[in-house]
């Protein structure tokens, strides 16, 4: 790194407020190879660093700071939660130029407010790979009292290329369980009883899959880019200020010091009503500032958990005795009812889980952040006219599709606003999963129940099959980006352009931004599987986007026989895509060429239907459902109206390879191995 270059006469570590208003950085955006695990991996890192270097500014110092990309791709930069020119934003097409690869930017703003932030990459699953920092912008007068600062960069790391973890999402909703050790079967669903039960047939009714809490099994979860460590700078006694930082791609986290309560004072970067917690439930993208006392002897750990229990970090303070933070259970899945996904263990001061009627608007979003007040008053001024926009949060774990009212960010225009108004927002998740919102430019106000209190954010949690409510004054300009901050999600198509009216580019259709969504924005994804039986072989090549498929399914029985479908299909909602294609057969002597017209449909207890018209008029319908027995085996079945029905066991030793055994009333039964591409 090319070092800080201060142009002031008193450096930022004194006491009396700087002088100059300039400060400076310069850095490199590389590969790095890594080792976190005991497994060689390649990432992407600020002047070799991950976590990438604490950017530090004081309120009204002007900020500039350089990035030379030496990698053969472009990247950006976003500053998470800072108020900034609309220029400076850092969305790659919408707001400021990528930094292309060999290339180098230079950032430019003012420091208009304090607090805790950080900066990534917005470009791809760059995030992911290691392009992120904290950034702090500090108030000479701050009140506080405290000994020492630390900053605590909470991330989740998988030694996997980002891109294959989507990929991987997008062939299987469920592709990590088995790894995670989170596959709900049957016999587990036995085991737990009667709840556990009620649970997966009222989810089965609905057409809902068995919930997760997290979609990616991660190879570590990291604190200032490592999994445990020793501050051996901090004494017991001391009084210490952390600054938190959730810059996780996709993990919730559960925040514990065992040393005693966490005393919160700041929450996104603005000063709250301190409240004392004793676990810290951060969702992906937040930061909390917090106070705590170290006790006058003992070595204390504070545990970053991710919220499904997959694995946590440790940072202690303090020399002697290990005080261990408590452990968190994992969550039994069996037993969370929908509407209940993740909510156990938070653990606020004064908020103990979460009373209140559960329905959209009243349900357990608002109440998440009832602990939460602004320190000072946050209402906007009632004469300002209100644009209220209800905003459904959706999505499908089948094809692993993420958006806003059913539709991407590559299919949709803009959400148009008016400067001088207050934009209120009901957030409505009808998904089963988390979805941590965030708005850049701006900060909104949680309708959380604090009244004129309420507390100001840039991102908020909204639980599944829940209602979260924010507004915000329009007071800015041009196009802001707003979407969810599960990096997977975003990129999957949960995501919108705010824009001011009039658009400071009419013809949006006609954007870098909107040319570039439509090109790069919704790739093709491909995948195949192949079981060679002993009286059989069968198999599926299929590939989508966000909407079209093409399907290719064939079976044949070494003698000369076979079946073979070939479809497109288009997918309109969740549950309902039409199809055309044609179908192969022979069986003996006889063949048959038809064309072929349906739909497919999921019904309730999501069995799979297709009803369908061959070209000489004959209609058929097949039905077809799979069963996850235990954690590794899976029957799948299916039949049609004229009769011919099958059968099939697999048994998984991975992800691409399993054992299987099937029984067809054309093709009889055999066993044989199945291999996934």
């Amino acid at each position: 790194m090319r070092r800080l270059l201060f142009l002031c006469v008193v450096m930022l570590g004194a006491s009396s407020p700087c002088l100059a208003d300039l400060v400076a950085y310069e850095f490199d955006i590389d590969y790095l190879d890594v080792n976190i695990t005991g497994r060689p991996a390649r990432a992407m890192a600020i002047d070799g660093r991950i976590p990438a270097p604490t950017i530090r500014a004081r309120l009204n110092d002007r900020l500039r700071v350089t990035f030379n990309n030496r990698m053969d791709v472009d990247t950006s930069i976003h500053w998470h939660g800072v108020l900034l020119p609309n220029n400076q934003d850092g969305v790659s097409y919408l707001t400021t130029p990528p930094i292309v690869a060999g290339g180098s930017l230079t950032f430019e703003y003012p420091v208009t407010h304090t607090g805790t932030y950080w900066y990534h990459a917005h470009t791809g699953l760059q995030e992911q790979r290691g392009i992120y920092g904290a950034l702090v912008f500090e108030d000479p007068e701050e009140q506080y009292q405290y000994d020492a600062e630390r900053i605590l960069v909470l991330s989740d790391w998988t030694d996997t290329n980002p891109d294959q973890v989507l990929r991987n999402l997008k062939r299987e909703a469920d592709y990590y369980s088995l790894q995670k050790d989170t596959v709900q079967s049957w016999l587990g669903i036995l085991q737990n009883g009667v709840p556990a039960l009620r649970n997966r047939m009222f989810g089965a009714w609905i057409r809902m899959d068995p919930m997760d809490i997290s979609d990616v099994a991660y190879d570590a979860f990291l604190i200032n880019g490592r999994q445990s460590q020793q501050d051996g700078q901090i004494r017991n006694g001391q009084t210490l200020r952390l600054r938190i930082i959730n810059a996780a791609a996709s993990s919730y986290f559960f925040v514990e010091f065992s040393g005693g309560e966490m005393t919160i004072m700041e929450a996104d970067g603005l000063a709250v009503k301190e409240t004392a917690v004793q676990r810290l439930r951060m969702a992906i993208a937040e930061t909390y500032d917090a106070i705590v006392d170290i006790p006058p002897d003992g070595r204390y750990e504070l545990r970053a958990t991710a919220e499904d229990g997959s694995g946590h970090a440790s940072y202690y303070l303090g020399a002697g005795e290990m005080v261990p933070a408590p452990t968190v259970p994992r969550p039994n899945l069996y037993l969370i009812g929908h509407g209940q996904h993740g909510q156990g263990g938070m653990g606020h001061a004064g908020h103990a889980g979460h009373a209140g009627h559960h329905a959209h608007g009243q349900g357990h979003g608002q109440s998440e952040y009832a602990w939460l007040m602004a320190r000072t008053p946050s209402a906007f001024d009632p004469q300002r006219r209100i644009r209220e926009i209800a905003l459904r949060l959706t999505g499908t774990m089948e094809r692993y599709s993420w958006s806003f009212d059913n539709r991407a960010l590559t299919e949709v225009d803009k959400i148009r606003i008016r400067r001088g108004e207050v934009v209120r927002f009901q957030l409505i998740n009808e998904t089963m999963m988390h979805h941590p919102i965030h708005l850049h430019g701006h900060f909104f106000r949680v309708l959380n129940g604090a009244q004129a209190h309420a507390p100001l954010k840039h991102t908020v949690n909204v639980p599944p099959l829940d209602t979260v409510t924010i507004e915000f004054a329009a007071d800015e300009e041009k196009d802001w980006f707003f979407h969810c901050h599960n990096l997977y999600h975003m990129i999957s198509g949960m995501a919108r352009v705010i824009s001011y009216i009039p658009a400071d580019q009419d013809d949006y259709e006609n954007s870098d931004f909107y040319r570039h969504q439509k090109q790069n924005g919704d790739p093709w994804y491909f995948f195949a599987e192949l079981a060679l039986e002993t009286q059989m072989t069968l198999g599926e090549w299929w590939a989508l986007d966000r909407r079209n498929g093409l399907e290719l399914e064939y079976d044949y029985n070494y003698a000369g026989d076979y079946d073979i479908d070939g479809l497109y299909h288009r997918q309109v909602t969740r549950f309902f895509a039409p199809f055309l294609g044609f179908t192969l057969e022979r069986e003996g002597q006889d063949s048959s060429q038809e064309l072929i017209a349906g739909v497919h449909y999921i019904l309730p207890l999501a069995i799979d239907s297709d009803w369908r018209v061959d070209s000489d008029g004959q209609l058929r319908l097949r039905l077809k459902s799979t069963l996850q027995l235990t954690d590794r085996l899976k029957f799948t079945w299916q039949w049609n109206s004229d009769d011919e029905y099958r059968g099939q066991l697999a048994f998984e030793i991975n992800k691409r390879v399993a054992i299987t055994s099937t029984w067809d009333s054309d093709f009889h039964g055999g066993v044989g191995v199945q291999l996934r591409f």
